[in-house]
């Protein structure tokens, strides 16, 4: 028995010498070395007392951290921190910093969570167990999602709020220049309306008092008619081409009778030519009546008055052509004859095409010119020649 008992104590002091011999002992008398023990952390030159979480402004971005020397501060190599920053899904490790005084600083820590370790070394390369806390920065106003947030709203409700102002007043100075525009082209229609009823008036007047009953009453027919056409044409401002014709082919036979006969016409309408396309009511009226009324009714001979409708590109042109006297001649049978009076009909027109040209962006445009190029190597009448373009858009 008293071997058996020598031979256990001799197994077991083996053991413990070679237990003693390992790391694993090593690392448990590690864990017996003492912790430092934190004193106070001071944030941007105020003392604090320790405690695990401190919350620091980005502009107090400055920590020093003093503790207490350890009670083995003699067998001590040397003193370490590290500062591992917490990112959303992981933390970003760092090395470990070595300094030799009971106290450390870390300056111009940006933004965000930090974990800050602090340990020591033994001269027998002995790690003691790490202190730690936390720091969180914040982050400054300008960086923070409310204030961006902000600011894009900001940003937004501007911007918006500028283009609906913008749109407002301009949709406003349109409406009222449309207006105005609007009743300017009616005020014209109204100049042209008293012109032709007067012209027609004025020969009725001659009938009767020539006692022509039978002429009178045939051209009274056909101006009723032609007013009636007028009025229900005068409740828009466009007209088919078809309806214009109509009411052209109405006043040149009135003119015709006004002027016993004195030219022939014709109405020529191209095959391709959509006759239901709309043009502004009563726009080639005064140039017909202008090429009656100052050509053809001067010309000692038998006139003729040709109106063509054709397409040419992307216009409807409407082509009158008369043989009459000529512009020149007519000024000055009128400077004679008419002293005094201006007829309004192709001014008026012209103002009623601007106009429109204004309200609905269009380009219809008109020319004048005489027939014969070089009227002084000709004995013939000079003639006259219009074109109105009607934009197919």
């Amino acid at each position: 028995m008293k071997n058996l008992r020598v031979a256990v104590v001799l197994k077991l002091s083996m053991f413990l010498s070679i237990f003693f011999s390992t790391s694993s002992f090593r690392e448990l008398r590690a864990a017996t070395l003492p912790k430092i023990l934190i004193e106070n952390v001071e944030i941007a030159g105020k003392d604090n007392v320790f405690k695990p979480k401190y919350l620091v402004n980005y502009y107090d971005n400055v920590v020093e951290v003093h503790f207490k020397t350890p009670p083995n501060s003699q067998n001590i190599q040397s003193y370490y921190y590290k500062l591992d920053k917490k990112n959303l899904f992981s933390h970003t490790a760092t090395k470990w910093v070595a300094f030799h005084d009971n106290r450390f600083k870390i300056s111009d820590i940006t933004s965000g969570e930090y974990d800050v370790f602090v340990t020591y070394k033994t001269k027998s390369e002995q790690l003691a167990p790490a202190v730690f806390f936390q720091v969180k920065v914040e982050r400054p106003w300008w960086r923070t999602w409310w204030f961006w947030g902000a600011s894009f709203i900001s940003l937004f409700g501007l911007f918006y709020g500028r283009e609906r102002f913008l749109k407002f007043w301009a949709d406003e100075e349109q409406r009222h220049t449309k207006k105005i525009v609007e009743l300017e082209l009616r005020t014209l229609q109204l100049q042209m309306n008293p012109h032709f009823i007067f012209n027609a008036l004025n020969s009725i007047q001659s009938y009767v008092m020539t006692h022509d009953a039978i002429t009178a009453n045939s051209y009274l027919s056909k101006f009723a008619n032609l007013i009636r056409m007028f009025l229900d044409s005068s409740r828009s401002k466009y007209i088919s081409l078809q309806e214009e014709i109509k009411m052209l082919n109405i006043y040149i036979e009135m003119e015709s009778l006004r002027f016993e006969d004195k030219f022939d016409y014709s109405i020529v309408v191209d095959p391709e030519v959509n006759k239901y396309i709309e043009i502004p009511t009563m726009i080639l009226q005064p140039f017909v009546e202008n090429a009656i009324n100052h050509g053809l009714r001067y010309k000692r001979v038998k006139g003729v008055l040709k109106i063509h409708f054709f397409y040419s590109k992307d216009h409807l042109i409407c082509r009158m052509e008369d043989n009459g006297v000529g512009r020149k001649v007519a000024k000055e049978i009128q400077s004679k004859t008419r002293k005094g009076y201006k007829s309004q009909g192709l001014k008026i027109t012209a103002e009623r095409l601007v106009t429109y040209n204004k309200i609905n962006e269009s380009n219809i445009g008109f020319s004048i010119n005489d027939l014969i190029i070089n009227p002084q190597e000709s004995q013939e009448d000079t003639g006259t020649v219009v074109e109105v373009r009607f934009p197919l858009n």
